[in-house]
């Protein structure tokens, strides 16, 4: 792959994990166009451009990533009947919230992936996820409810669907998040620090399964290296858009965006 469209696809990663308008869709599609997608190859070079934004969510969070840890080494704090600690509450939320997207994702993961290279799979869930953005809006309405472990589970649970390629995660968690009650104000940082522990083991599984070659590395390196810069851009603009209730502005793109991948 020529260095300039590993910049580009790394370009488009940063901007889209933490935008709610599905990295690997825009991935998929943009390999098409540009004639690099092999077909068969499921999320492997978009999980190589995961590290970036993983990456730069770990930068934009570490604070809390490393208060959270403390939390997960403490079973006693993490399971305390009644947590009043906020840290506490996001690491339980985290640590239920995964627990319940690996139960779902385990069986379902390869079989997800297949599903790739299925133009009406793509194009489907591409405007899946401009319906949810319609209705982030109203879902603004909700009133925030006391954390509890059941909202964890639910929103995890939904984050499994976020494999399909074009239903943006950020998108299915933010959604899913406010409609349980999570509040405007937490649901965008919750759905940002659940997608750690689920990003970091599905790369580490893609590069087991496609151990990339020594030719592979440079463009790989180099997309790993821009969507680092241009994530740490995008996930504090997407921290500031959710609170606002302005997701739905992104909806139009993800229907004129499925439109053009079904007609081309």
């Amino acid at each position: 792959m020529e260095l300039w469209k590993a910049a580009l696809l790394g370009l488009v990663q940063g901007l889209t994990e933490f935008f709610p308008i599905s990295s690997d869709g825009h991935l998929v599609a943009l390999e098409r166009w540009l004639g690099v997608r092999q077909v068969g190859s499921g999320a492997s070079f978009e999980a190589f451009l995961h590290v970036g934004t993983l990456l730069a969510c770990f930068v934009a969070f570490r604070r809390d990533l490393v208060a959270m840890t403390a939390v997960l080494a403490s079973p006693r704090r993490l399971f305390a009947p009644e947590q009043t600690d906020e840290v506490g509450r996001d690491a339980r939320f985290v640590f239920l919230g995964t627990l319940a997207t690996v139960a779902t994702a385990l069986p379902l993961a390869d079989w997800f992936e297949s599903l790739y290279d299925v133009k009406a799979v793509v194009v489907g869930s591409m405007v899946a996820t401009g319906v949810l953005l319609l209705a982030s809006r109203p879902l603004l309405a909700v009133p925030e409810r006391p954390s509890r472990g059941w909202q964890a589970l639910v929103v995890g649970a939904l984050q499994t669907l976020a494999i399909l390629p074009g239903l943006s995660r950020s998108c299915t968690t933010v959604v899913a998040g406010l409609g349980v009650g999570l509040g405007a104000q937490r649901v965008a940082r919750l759905s940002f620090l659940l997608s750690v522990p689920i990003v970091l083991a599905a790369t580490l599984r893609q590069f087991w399964k496609y151990r990339p070659s020594g030719e592979q590395l440079p463009p790989i390196a180099l997309g790993i290296a821009v969507a680092f810069v241009v994530g740490l851009f995008a996930v504090k603009s997407m921290l500031r858009l959710v609170p606002r209730g302005r997701m739905h502005w992104f909806a139009p793109w993800m229907f004129a965006l499925a439109a053009a991948v079904a007609f081309t």
